[in-house]
């Protein structure tokens, strides 16, 4: 409140300056911040296609560079030295072979009981008949592993593995090239986009193969690992912080080949560097507007307070009088025309006011289709009428009415003949009770009689004589006569309290079980608690 005051939002004046400069600001601002969101959003989303659409191209490339190393090793498998077995022509095969590719460490002949039986690099012979890909090989497949470290060079090596086929067409083992990684260092470079990041290739996992410079090796393991964010990020790409808290843009692809992926990943801040000058533009542009607008709006908001400033001087002062001496209200000289009608409309008002506070009090106390007191006049004046006849002394007892089949009038002949139901039944208690007495409708069809200065006895006395008054005097509604009966149950005031929080609540619920027995007798009767 005390912010609000010394920011003089406590009055028009400073509401009208405020929400006007708010309205001109408001605009100026969201359409900077928007483009501040907006147009980042978008930067990122283009970074990001465009990352997508190179890595699919490196993939075709990547494809093509496994597929002729797979073709190499289908061309050594189908020798006519490999499907013999001769192990001499396989070794001068396999070593010119190795002589022209650079990039392959060694070519090895496996036999069909998994022993390798020709090894280009001389390591002596083992048992792989429980690899992957000799198995692959068995069902006549052929398979790439990848993240092997090489034992001669210590680098990540692949190994492209093929089956052979003996002459007689049975299974005579496999023929894979051991092939170094390092050989994609030169084409990964060549695809360095600026802008765009370093292709990495890693396998499913996501550990590093290549280039060589972003590959770790411990202990003949790889240990160098993309972020699983950036390795799941898909086509569509991701944005994620790094362990350094830097944000990162990120794409990968499956190149289908062995679980291999392409990833290229770099800063977002790399991508923002042009986006970060055109938005200090834009909010600088934004806020030269404001400064521009200000005094404009300042001018309007002089103009309009002015006459307001008037009218409120006037209103503290009717605020301090009566409605009666408020009326006729005679307007200032020379006030805008608006402000004049307002001068006028409002002496109409604080006159017409007067006129009905009189009727807005009866109304708020009255149930206008039975001309009885309401609920709410019930429940007010019934607290104070028995606390005061208890504080005096004097008995008390409360009547409750329902009216006997109710629905059936409402189902039969309609609601308004029930309202003409509810009407009679209103005038016959009018003309039932004493003018100390409270009678009200006390909901739908019942009613409440209060008996001020009345026992058990004479409650009973009286509730009979106006329950014979209803069953001998039919109401007229729907063009006949409606025969009208009541229950009615009544209580007392009781020496000892069980319901409720006050006396009056207590006699209520006392007489609402007397009515139900009355109901539950058959109607028609009068009952006592």
């Amino acid at each position: 409140m005390r912010l609000k005051r010394w920011l003089g939002l406590d009055t028009l004046r400073g509401l009208l300056r405020f929400y006007t400069l708010l309205c001109v600001s408001l605009p100026l601002l969201l359409a900077a911040g928007f483009f501040y969101f907006f147009q980042r959003g978008q930067i990122i989303d283009d970074t990001l296609s465009g990352m997508a659409e190179t890595l699919a191209t490196e993939r075709s490339v990547l494809r093509s560079w496994i597929d002729e190393r797979f073709d190499d090793a289908r061309f050594l498998a189908l020798l006519d030295g490999t499907r013999t077995g001769n192990t001499d022509l396989m070794r001068q095969a396999f070593a010119k072979y190795v002589r022209t590719h650079p990039s392959v460490s060694a070519v090895v002949a496996v036999n069909q009981d998994g022993h390798t039986q020709v090894d280009s690099s001389g390591s002596p012979s083992v048992y792989v008949g429980d690899r992957s890909y000799f198995l692959e090989a068995r069902q006549g497949r052929d398979s790439l592993v990848a993240g092997i470290i090489g034992r001669a060079s210590g680098k990540p090596i692949c190994l492209f593995a093929t089956p052979v086929a003996r002459l007689d067409g049975t299974f005579g083992g496999l023929v894979f090239a051991s092939v170094q990684l390092d050989a994609l260092d030169v084409w990964l470079r060549q695809t360095t986009i600026l802008g765009q990041g370093k292709a990495v290739l890693c396998d499913a996992e996501g550990r590093i193969l290549a280039p060589s410079a972003a590959v770790r090796v411990a202990s003949g393991q790889l240990t160098g690992r993309i972020a699983p964010q950036a390795l799941g990020a898909g086509e569509r790409g991701a944005v994620y912080r790094d362990a350094d808290g830097r944000e990162m843009l990120a794409v990968s692809v499956a190149v289908d080949r062995g679980g291999l992926k392409l990833v290229r990943q770099e800063p977002a801040a790399v991508a923002l560097v042009g986006y970060r000058s055109q938005a200090l533009w834009v909010a600088a542009g934004a806020l030269a507007a404001i400064i521009l607008i200000s005094p404009l709006v300042l001018r309007f908001c002089r103009k309009l307070e002015q006459p307001l400033e008037a009218l409120s001087r006037h209103a503290r002062e009717l605020r301090s009088k009566e409605y009666d001496e408020t009326c006729p209200l005679a307007a200032p000289p020379d006030l805008p025309r608006e402000v004049e009608e307002l001068f006028v409309a409002f002496s109409a008002m604080a006159c017409d006011v007067r006129g009905h506070i009189d009727a807005i009090e009866q109304l708020s106390v009255q149930d206008e289709l039975t001309g009885l007191y309401n609920r709410r006049f019930l429940f007010s004046s019934g607290l104070k009428l028995v606390a005061a006849a208890l504080r005096a002394g004097q008995p008390c007892c409360c009547l409750m009415f329902d009216v006997d089949h109710f629905k059936r009038v409402n189902d039969t002949f309609g609601h308004q003949a029930g309202d003409h139901v509810l009407a009679h039944i209103g005038t016959l208690l009018t003309g039932a009770v004493r003018r100390s007495d409270l009678a009200a409708r006390y909901g739908g069809e019942e009613f409440a009689v209060l008996l001020v200065g009345a026992d058990l006895a004479q409650g009973l006395e009286q509730a009979e004589r106006i329950r014979r008054a209803m069953a001998e005097k039919p109401c007229e509604a729907a063009g006949r006569s409606l025969s009208v009966t009541v229950s009615v149950g009544v209580a007392a005031v009781p020496d000892s309290q069980e319901f409720g929080e006050a006396a009056f609540d207590d006699l209520l619920a006392r007489a609402d079980a007397a009515l139900y027995a009355a109901k539950a007798a058959g109607r028609n009767r009068v009952m006592a608690e």
